[in-house]
């Protein structure tokens, strides 16, 4: 790929103006160095993670001592996701090395799990055992950082390990833990062993994203059967805690699914207009819920551990609202002025990312779960389509330079 070394000057025109190959556009709400910002610290947590994922795993006991504020895997995966396409951006070989070093761990750890196909999540089941829980919906999320892996990898040997194994997930799932209501139950969980929420959200958001690879149908009809059953539910049932506490995880959640839908959605499915609908209402909530600093009140360090990765559906809304019905109704701004949905939302989403790109500190080298999911916001932003819908090895932009990337800091 041909790469062209600008200066300075003429890449932040490029970033104000919007780059022709990389849709990087700015509303009048929007700083003219939002993307600039966003990068840099896209690039900084892109370092941290980098040194997180590389190293050895730690577990509840002494996660605390690690790089990592966290221990658990799926908590790496947004990292990964993220990663893998700050890798597309940049070309920096160091962020594919961290994913494929994590996928390796990944699938390593799942040879001996029990039952076959599954992830060790770094917490409860752990390999060689065949007691204790173990959940579909952590593993949902660990697998799609595999495939986003899988796709990178210019070694056809390596891509098909990666891919076979999301393949046996994928056959686990669907042959012992798939209802015939189209939900799927989270696995091996004393709380339920129904249909749950948020295994379907991340199984089926897993299914559209292996179709779009492999082409198979048989996945797309699991995945549109686990939308048509997150289509019926009211985000109050939640089981583990009241919707007011833990909005910002559920939300979150679903829409992964909903998000790897729409790329794979004709006009004429009927149930587009009703993701569409449910994505319209996800936002709304978002922009009306939203403080005047740019974030929400929920704790970081708890249910709110997703507010970096709201902006990401806000964005990918955004792509899509020429189809929603209510992107022609005014909704009442902070500001007091009637605005139409689309530019509340490119509003917020804007706020949001300049708060989130505007608190990290120089020189800090703990990565935390906030840090992960706002990297996936980052991504979005920068990149739009390559988190839910790649398919492919292509990166559709124009890649950056280290020299360009050196200019930016």
């Amino acid at each position: 790929m041909k790469k062209i070394i600008l200066p300075v000057t003429v890449i932040i025109g490029f970033l104000v103006a919007g780059f022709p190959t990389c849709s990087w556009c700015f509303n009048s709400v929007e700083r003219e160095d939002l993307n600039i910002q966003v990068l840099r610290d896209y690039l900084a947590l892109s370092d941290i993670a980098v040194e997180a994922l590389i190293r050895e795993p730690t577990n509840n006991s002494n996660y605390s001592e690690s790089l990592r504020a966290y221990p658990q895997y799926f908590v790496d995966s947004y990292a990964v996701r993220a990663l893998a396409v700050a890798y597309d951006l940049t070309g920096r070989k160091k962020y594919l090395e961290a994913c494929q070093i994590w996928s390796d761990r990944m699938l390593e750890q799942q040879k001996g799990m029990n039952p076959e196909g599954a992830y060790y999540m770094n917490y409860h089941r752990k390999p060689g055992e065949d007691s204790g829980e173990w959940f579909v919906a952590d593993c949902g999320s660990i697998v799609m950082a595999i495939i986003a892996t899988a796709l990178r990898c210019d070694d056809p040997l390596t891509r098909r390990e990666y891919l076979e194994s999301a393949e046996s997930f994928a056959r686990l799932v669907m042959t012992r833990y798939s209802s015939p209501s189209g939900g799927i139950t989270d696995g091996i969980w004393h709380k339920s062993d129904k249909e749950w929420w948020c295994s379907t959200a991340l199984f089926s958001a897993f299914m559209f994203q292996y179709y779009g690879i492999t082409g198979k149908k048989e996945y797309l009809d699991v995945a549109q059967a686990g939308v048509d059953w997150l289509l019926g539910f009211d985000y109050d049932g939640t089981i583990l805690y009241d919707f007011k506490d833990g909005a910002p995880t559920t939300i979150f959640y679903v829409l992964e699914a909903y998000s790897s839908a729409l790329p794979h959605m004709q006009s004429n499915d009927p149930r587009r207009g009703e993701v569409i609908g449910r994505l319209s209402a996800s936002v709304e909530w978002m922009a009306d819920t939203q403080n005047s600093k740019g974030t929400w009140a929920y704790n970081p360090d708890n249910w709110g551990v997703k507010l970096g990765g709201l902006p990401c559906h806000m964005l990918i809304y955004l792509q899509y609202c020429a189809a929603d019905p209510n992107s022609q109704l005014h909704r009442l701004s902070r500001t007091g002025k009637m605005v139409l949905l689309p530019e509340l939302v490119r509003s917020s989403a804007a706020g949001a990312l300049s708060y989130f790109s505007s608190i990290h500190q120089s020189g800090r080298k703990v990565f935390t779960q906030q840090d992960a999911f706002t990297m996936m916001s980052y991504a979005e932003k920068l990149c739009p389509g390559e988190l839910y819908s790649k398919t492919g090895s292509e990166f559709p932009y124009r890649r950056f330079s280290e020299q360009e990337l050196s200019n930016m800091q």
